[in-house]
Parts: C-alpha cells; structure tokens; sequence
C-alpha cells in the first residue's frame, strides 16, 4: 500500500509540475450573473423552449452548459437578446473535442493514464529527476520488474527507467523519485494543455457553450433554445349535479409534465402550449465532407527498344515479309468488323428524384401560463391546474350501433363558451347526489381538441336502463319512365328503411340521440312527428 501511495504522489509530480497553463484569453464583463433558468415553455409539439438571463454591465463572455444529445436542437434554435448591445459569437468545443487536442501532441490520451505510459510514450525526451538519485537524461526505455517482498509478503512491480546522461546509459527506481520533469518547456506546455483539456472535458455528455456580446452599460442578456422535451398531457376532471335538469358542471384540467431537461427548474416562469406546430431536427453538429474522386497521377511509361540481334538470310526476310502482310490483313478486317460492329455502351443511370417533404403551418394554440413561480426538480413530475370553470352540460343518451347494438351510450355534451380552446385529454367524470352531496365515479372518456365556441359529446358508460332494436329494410320501384326517339329513359328510386324501436327506463326521462350512417349520395328523410324545432346533425359519417 506504502509504493501505491507513493505512485499516485509520483503521478501527480510528473502532471503537474512545471509552468501552470496560462487561462484562455476571454472577454470579461467586470460584473455579470451567471446565465439562470427564468422562462420555460412546453409544447404539445414534443419541444419545449428554455430561456436563461444574466445582467452584465458592458462586454461579455456567458457560460452555457447543455447535454451533448441536445447540442444539435441548441445550434438550430439559439436566439439571443440585447437590447443594447451586439452579439459577437457563440462558441462551443467539437463533438470531439480530446481527439483534436492530442492531434498535434507526441503523445496520445492514454499515454496520461499513469506515469509509466507517459514516460515510455515519451521515449528520447530529455528529463531532470530528483529523489535518491538526481540526474538528467534522455529516455530509453521503461521496464516493469517484479520484486519478492521478505517473509512471504507476495509481490510488487518496480518501474526501472534507463536514461541516457552525458555520464552514459543510468538507471533509476521509479518509485524511488521524488520528482521527474520534461526539460524541454514546449513539451511541458503541451502536457498541461493536454491536462487542461481532458479537465474541461471530463464529464463527456456535455458541452460548455459559450456566448459573446459587445455593449455598455449594465443591462439583461437573455439566451433562448428550443430541444425536445417529454409530451405535457391533460387530464380533465368533470363533477356533475345529480339531478338531471342541471345544465351546467364544473370542470377541472391539469397539466401534467415532466422535468427532464438536466437541471432543476428553480422558480421559473413555466408555460405550457396546445398546438400542432412543425418540429424536426438536423445533425448539425456532425462534420460533413464533400465526396471528391481520386484522378490517378498520369505517368508517362518508360520506352525499353528491344536489343537488335542480327539480320536473318533473305529468304527468311521475304517469308516473314509475307506472313507479316497476312497478319497485317487479318488484323485490318478484325478492326474494321469491330469499328462496323460498334461497341454497346450504356447510357449513365440518370440522378434519382427528390421527393420534397410535405409541411403544415400550424393556426391555432392555445397558451397556459401559470401566475407564480414554479419549481420542479431535475427528473420530477408535476401536475398544475389549467382551468377551473363551469361549463354547459346537458345529459343524454347516445346510441351508436357499432359500439353496442342495443344499449345507448350514458353521455353529456358539453359546450365550450369561454374565450380559449382546450387540449385533448382523458377526463374522469363524478356525480354529486342530490340528495346527500356525496360524490361518485361514474366512468371516463376522451376529449378530443376542444375549440371555443364548439360542442362536444362525451360518453363515459352504457345506459344499461334504455333498450333499442334496429331493423332495416330496402326497397327499389321504378318511379318514372319515358320512351324518346327509341330510347328508354328509367327513374329508379331505392329506399332505405330504419326502425328503431325505444324502451325507455321505467321512472327516469331520457334525451336520446341516435346516431345513423350517413350513406353518400343519399337524402334522410326524417321520421314522422319530427318537427322542424329538432334539428339533424351531420358529421362526415353519421
């Protein structure tokens, strides 16, 4: 334990010792906060905007931390504002940044990891130990030895550095020295920077994002980005009167959401948003390349002429003059039958065809904003109330064929008549007796998009009191027909017949409203003993 002990102190004598590196020449404000979370606002869309504020009183230099999966959202939505003063840059260090550090060092990362993968990586650098021994060397080598302890005591590994010295080629105990410094400073200069970056960058998933602005006077500097955020959602809680003439309930909402940004929310001011806006994102961080072909170096080939043996007798000559001219024949009619044939060629493929994406401009939102300061700590949930009001509500009995044949829908339509629309949701319905004031559940349902001014029917259980049959009948009669310059004109009429028949609940009166498909092309004819005071809705089916 004693030589472990020893070797981290040892460690921290070879990084550290030397010239301390200089910090980063910034621009300073005399005076400035630090960037604080103040403003937050969620949407629906899966994004949430977060805005910090800091006072400076001049130039400055602002610090921002943001996680390193949100870094691509952060440099397509940064936004500053200064009302008196420039923005001069916004900085941050590269997706990786220690890989550019050690770029142009003599040494890589994991030469850093302890003092015998520093010292064997600087293999030939010069360097001045002090301990037991004092001398100065260059490095040869670094060799791990191990060493019996007395009585049975097991074993340690020494570290036996060899150091060329103008005396000649030296050993030393690394474990021995109290101290080993790298001679040259421009050596010494790169380690510390080396040291200082892997400190800047020690905590991986993160990026220090730093913000410039040039401009007097005191004043407030707010940063503004957009990143993805969890889905805030709403939940609804509706109390109706047990009598059924009441013709109003009160409604509750809730925002329910999630802080999971990285940090806590210390008393911001907190928004929430129901819209559909268009979100996407881009990998701006990345480093792109443009694709450039490789053009081989033209290189003119050498020309050997092949060494002249001698001439050969005549009649050899005029031989081979023969059997040349026939060669020479051969190989006209071969190229002249390629040149004829032609050579097939294919067209190059052409470019494939971009598709462009289709995009929609979102109209409509509505805006929660909460009156006081909310706080939510990093990885906590929340619920805050969004609306507390009575609307109207009228109760009634819907009946839909598709969801049960022959009980309708317990239901209540509610109409929207305050000055905003509400985000959908899940709501929980309860039913206060008219007689003890005691609330009951009485079943859920879903509230699509609930726009100012509309109606909406909310069904929350089956009225198993109310009994309906249906039955269908079709005909087809001729209603009309004509003969003209020999051609048969026929009017068909086809009728469609539905008869509901309704067993109400014995003591309790019912509004029932049925809900009948709606078939293209057709007219309804309403059934007899409606008047016109009781109007037929239509929906795009029903």
């Amino acid at each position: 334990m004693a030589q472990l002990t020893r070797g981290r102190v040892l460690a921290a004598a070879i990084l550290l010792s030397g010239a301390a590196l200089a910090p980063l020449a910034v621009s300073t404000p005399a005076s400035a906060d630090d960037l604080a979370l103040r403003r937050v606002l969620l949407s629906t869309g899966g994004v949430g905007y977060f805005e910090y504020e800091a006072r400076v009183d001049g130039d400055a230099a602002l610090t921002l931390d943001v996680r390193l999966d949100q870094v691509d959202d952060v440099m397509k939505s940064v936004v500053v504002y200064d009302d008196r003063g420039t923005i001069g840059d916004i900085s941050l260090p590269g997706r990786e940044p220690l890989r550019e550090v050690f770029r142009d060092l003599p040494f890589g990362p994991e030469a850093l990891n302890s003092p015998v993968a520093l010292l064997a990586a600087m293999r030939g650098a010069e360097v001045r130990v002090a301990g037991a021994r004092t001398m100065s060397g260059r490095i040869v080598s670094v060799t791990a030895e191990a060493t019996e302890l007395p009585n049975d005591g097991g074993t340690i590994t020494r570290n036996r550095v060899s150091l060329m010295t103008p005396d000649g080629l030296q050993q030393i105990i690394l474990e021995d020295t109290d101290t080993v410094q790298f001679v040259d400073s421009a050596l010494q200069a790169q380690l510390e920077a080396a040291l200082a970056a892997i400190a800047r960058h020690n905590t991986p998933d993160r990026r220090a994002l730093q913000v410039r602005v040039a401009g007097t006077g005191e004043r407030a500097i707010r940063v503004g980005y957009v990143i993805e955020t969890p889905l805030w959602k709403t939940s609804y809680r509706l109390t109706m009167d047990g009598t059924r003439a009441a013709d109003a309930a009160a409604m509750q909402g809730w925002a329910i959401l999630e802080n999971l940004s990285g940090e806590d929310w210390q008393d911001i001011e907190l928004t929430v948003v129901s819209g559909n806006p268009v979100t996407f994102r881009q990998a701006l961080y990345d480093s792109y390349f443009v694709f450039r072909p490789e053009i081989p170096v033209e290189v003119l080939g050498r020309v050997l002429p092949p060494a002249d043996t001698g001439a050969m007798a005549s009649m050899m000559q005029a031989e081979g003059r023969a059997r040349s001219g026939d060669a020479l024949l051969r190989r006209e009619a071969f190229d002249q039958a390629t040149m004829g044939a032609g050579v097939a060629m294919s067209a190059p493929p052409a470019m494939a065809q971009m598709t462009a994406a289709a995009s929609e401009e979102a109209t409509t939102q509505v805006v929660f904003r909460f009156p006081g300061p909310v706080t939510v700590g990093n990885g906590e949930s929340i619920l805050l109330p969004v609306i507390s009001r009575d609307l109207p509500a009228e109760r009634l009995s819907l009946y839909q064929p598709q969801t049960d044949p022959n009980h309708p829908l317990a239901s209540v339509r509610m109409s929207n008549g305050s000055e905003s629309g509400l985000p959908p949701g899940v709501l929980t319905l309860y039913e206060r007796s008219a007689h003890s004031g005691a609330v009951s559940y009485v079943g859920d349902a879903r509230l699509g998009p609930f726009p100012a001014g509309e109606d909406r029917l909310l069904s929350y259980a089956v009225d198993q009191k109310v009994r309906i049959d249906r039955e269908t009948e079709g005909s087809r009669t001729i209603a009309a027909g004509k003969i003209v310059d020999g051609i048969l004109d026929l009017t068909v009429t086809q009728r469609q017949t539905t008869t509901y028949t309704i067993a109400g609940a014995a003591r309790e009166g019912r509004t029932l409203l049925i809900e009948h498909p709606r078939n293209q092309g057709w007219t309804l004819i309403p059934p007899d003993g409606l008047d016109g005071d009781e109007p037929v809705e239509s929906t795009a089916t029903h």
